[in-house]
């Protein structure tokens, strides 16, 4: 009837569906939500017994129980609870700004957030994949991300301070009194020109980011910050241990040997942090160097010794401690007041072991199912050239050099010459030669230092004005890897409470294999949730050790929806 109405009316109106529904909804004649009710006639068949929801075709059936023990475990209600005030915030500050984020209800922060954990263990590294590779985030979570990228959650995600928000609820509750620190590079290709430090990658050093990442002596990550790749380590680091010591208290840090001057132990003692490291082979020259008594003797006849510097460093609050081995190279680590209390020096050699492999192998095993490697985000800002910077002053220090060797010359030149002229006016014939030699002598020495200072010159001037480069925004990178750091730690506990179950330990590269990759099938009954698991393909060694994996999962006394799990080999009978 309006259309018939509209279609006499001269003015062409533009009329769709969706007012034709309001009107309806206006006048009261809109249907009801939900299908049509059948006719009377049409009676729906008697019901045949109670259906049981079945998944017959289930990928990665291990990394769906690890998500429901992570539900269970309320893993994610630390990342709502810091991300809500800082989506509110960003409201306040920027009430024009609008997407989607800011209208995400809780469930939907915390589904797009598992999205982002859970992909690195579907074997999905860059976000685009979810659009193209098969994944089980739709059986798991409901959303399959294939229509919207989780890359329209990132960008919000930046734009709200989710880096800093989110950093808070990576400390654990209880976190050891020594904190291990060790950076990573990631390499990044770009056409632009961009800042490179000493990332190499098929013989060419490359641009990109070094994030330093702190660890807690049980394994755990806590505190994570990125950084231009060619800014050295330990022009930031008293700053960072800093930023460390405030978000988890601790004040003791082993770092590995990038930082080995005597002023940044200074720096660290002046701020009551305290450091323990190791000494580069090219910085002592053995047991010869130091003070050193002898503390200990091993079975292997190995010394460990402790003392100072033999030469004593007032400025240089270092003290060592020796490990000299019968045959072999020495080992030199040092420390400085803060970690004497804290640690025997006999503990140092062993203490920063442990923080090789705890970091290492954490580094090694985010690089196989984490991530880390991947550059997210493909912003980048301008800025003064670093490198024209650094070569200018460089030049400028030679420049300065070389000018006071030239001015100091020229002034030694005056006393010869003026020898020379006396010797001439007088008559002398000997003493004029030897003077004349001595006056070439003066000439020769001055001219070498024009000749050095010349290139330098040259050298100034080819470096031009001052130019721009690029450096990347570290923003999405920073949450990204937070997010590998997050996962990695869920894994590791993960681990620590499966083998608290197994009969004998299995590392975490293997379980992502024989577990986690692996396909079955799921059924919802009324008293339990149950999995199967498919073992095509498995040797017989693996398949023992599976058995022994599942039966670890079954006594976790893991749950979904109330209910609790139960995880079976499928060619078995449940």
């Amino acid at each position: 009837m309006v259309l018939h109405a509209l279609a006499e009316t001269p003015v062409q109106i533009a009329v769709t569906l969706r007012h034709i529904n309001r009107v309806r909804k206006a006048w009261g004649l809109n249907r009801g939500k939900g299908r049509p009710r059948r006719a009377g006639a049409q009676k729906k068949s008697a019901s045949q017994g109670k259906l049981l929801p079945v998944a017959p075709r289930l990928s990665f059936v291990g990394g769906q129980v690890f998500a429901h023990g992570l539900d269970q475990q309320h893993a994610f209600d630390p990342v709502v609870a810091q991300l809500t005030p800082a989506i509110q915030a960003s409201k306040q500050t920027h009430p024009g700004d609008d997407c989607a984020l800011v209208h995400h209800r809780e469930r939907t922060l915390v589904r797009r957030f598992q999205a982002l954990l859970f992909a690195p263990l579907w074997g999905i590294d860059r976000l685009s994949a979810c659009d193209t590779h098969e994944h089980p985030l739709e059986t798991l979570r409901g959303r399959g991300y294939h229509r919207a990228t989780l890359r329209q959650f990132l960008g919000p995600l930046e734009r709200v301070g989710a880096a800093e928000a989110v950093m808070p609820t990576r400390v654990p509750e209880q976190v050891g009194p020594i904190i291990s620190v060790d950076g990573h590079m990631i390499a990044s290709w770009s056409r632009r020109p961009m800042h490179k430090g000493t990332i190499t990658m098929l013989g060419r050093i490359m641009a990109g980011l070094q994030a330093v990442m702190a660890h807690d002596a049980a394994g755990p990550a806590v505190f994570v910050a990125s950084h231009p790749p060619d800014i050295h380590v330990s022009r930031i680091m008293v700053a960072y241990c800093q930023q460390v010591a405030e978000a988890t208290g601790s004040t003791r840090c082993v770092i590995d040997r990038a930082v080995n001057a005597g002023a940044l132990a200074g720096a660290f003692d002046a701020q009551g942090l305290g450091v323990l490291c190791m000494l580069d082979d090219n910085e002592h020259a053995g047991v010869e160097s130091f003070e050193a008594t002898v503390m200990d003797t091993l079975e292997d006849g190995t010394k460990v010794e402790s003392g100072p510097w033999k030469a004593r460093r007032p400025d240089d609050p270092r003290h060592c401690v020796i490990v000299a081995p019968a045959e072999g190279k020495t080992l030199v680590y040092w420390g400085i007041p803060p970690v004497q209390k804290t640690l025997e020096p006999t503990a140092w050699p062993r203490v920063y072991r442990e923080r090789n492999e705890m970091q290492e192998l954490s580094f090694k095993r985010m690089h196989d199912h984490g991530a880390l490697k991947t550059n997210y985000g493909r912003k980048t800002m301008l800025g003064p050239d670093r490198h024209q910077q650094r070569k200018r002053e460089k030049l400028a220090q030679s420049l300065e050099v070389t000018q006071q060797r030239v001015d100091k010359q020229t002034a030694a030149l005056t006393a010869p010459q003026e020898k020379v002229a006396e010797s001439a006016s007088t008559g002398h014939g000997t003493r004029l030669a030897q003077r004349q030699q001595a006056l070439v002598v003066v000439e020769k020495a001055r001219t070498d230092a024009q000749h050095d200072h010349a290139p330098l010159l040259e050298q100034a001037g080819a470096i031009g004005p001052p130019q721009e480069r690029a450096d990347r925004d570290f923003r999405t990178q920073t949450i990204m890897t937070m997010r590998t750091l997050r996962l990695e730690n869920a894994l590791m506990a993960c681990m620590v409470a499966l083998c608290a179950h197994l009969p004998r330990k299995v590392r975490l590269d293997c379980i992502v294999r024989i577990l986690f990759e692996r396909s079955g099938a799921r059924m919802d009954t009324v008293s339990q949730v149950i999995y199967g698991l498919n073992t095509a393909g498995v040797s017989r060694p693996y398949r023992r050790r599976l058995a022994e994996v599942v039966e670890g999962l079954c006594a976790m006394e893991l749950r979904d929806q109330g209910k609790p799990m139960r995880v079976y080999l499928k060619d078995m009978p449940p």
